[in-house]
């Protein structure tokens, strides 16, 4: 199936920032069967493009003249294989697979998370099943919160306060499967259906599955396979669509909107 998508990304600053610079992964990744037919990334001044460590097509932006706004206007065609099952490949990004189980400032354990971790997924070799009781336990525990706002306070610090917006939510299942040895890498991408969304989930490796399986921690179930994948990594800071430092402005104002064309 052929979606066309447009996602436009606005910055605000209160007052004119003299510099920033932003690095962009929201060029979807060809993999499982993904194909891109066509994808722009329009910027307000030249971007330079790579792909970085995680096999993540990147842009980077600096802009260096006054500036209170940015716009950003992506648009593209990607064709994804009819499918409603998990996303299940076997790629490792060029990578072994242990760099997935480094812990990173956002996903280290503590005492807690890791019992629930051993409790359901303990016994090798893990299966679906036990992925999805352990995802059953968070979801008792932890209550969502809007991630409109809200800083990433990292799976330890979510898991305390029994709260945790999206990314954190995917921080608390990575930080568990990494805590019993399973490889687990942040996924950010596109949520699609009757329109299509920005949505983060978990990439879990499971041997007896053949390979990567895509949790949605936050519903709580497999990925339906009604995904495409932008960026993958250890976590949110790896894998986000946009990171920005800037000098002067004042306060930043990110909106973001995606929709089908």
């Amino acid at each position: 199936m052929k979606y066309s998508i447009r996602h436009e990304t606005r910055c605000h600053y209160d007052s004119p920032a003299s510099y920033s610079i932003r690095k962009l992964r929201i060029t979807p990744r060809e993999e499982g069967g993904v194909k891109i037919s066509r994808w722009e990334v329009n910027t307000p001044a030249r971007s330079s493009r790579s792909v970085d460590a995680w096999g993540n097509t990147t842009h980077l932006l600096s802009l260096t003249a006054p500036h209170e706004n940015v716009r950003i206007v992506v648009t593209g065609e990607v064709e994804i294989p009819d499918q409603g099952q998990a996303l299940i490949g076997t790629d490792c990004d060029g990578l072994t697979l242990p760099i997935y189980l480094a812990s990173t400032s956002l996903t280290q354990p503590d005492a807690a998370l890791s019992a629930l971790a051993r409790t359901h997924l303990g016994r090798a070799p893990q299966h679906i099943a036990d992925v999805l009781a352990l995802l059953e336990a968070l979801r008792a525990h932890l209550r969502p919160t809007p991630s409109g706002g809200e800083p990433l306070r990292g799976a330890a610090e979510s898991f305390t306060r029994q709260a945790a917006t999206l990314p954190d939510q995917v921080h608390v299942l990575l930080t568990a499967c990494r805590a019993v040895g399973l490889p687990a890498r942040f996924v950010s991408g596109y949520q699609l259906g009757e329109r299509v969304r920005e949505h983060a989930w978990a990439g879990i490796w499971l041997e007896a599955a053949g390979g990567w399986v895509s949790f949605d921690a936050r519903r709580g179930e497999l990925a339906s396979g009604h995904q495409i994948r932008l960026a993958v990594g250890r976590d949110y800071l790896d894998a986000c669509p946009m990171r920005s430092m800037h000098q002067g402005g004042g306060q930043e104002e990110v909106r973001v909107t995606v929709r089908m064309m």
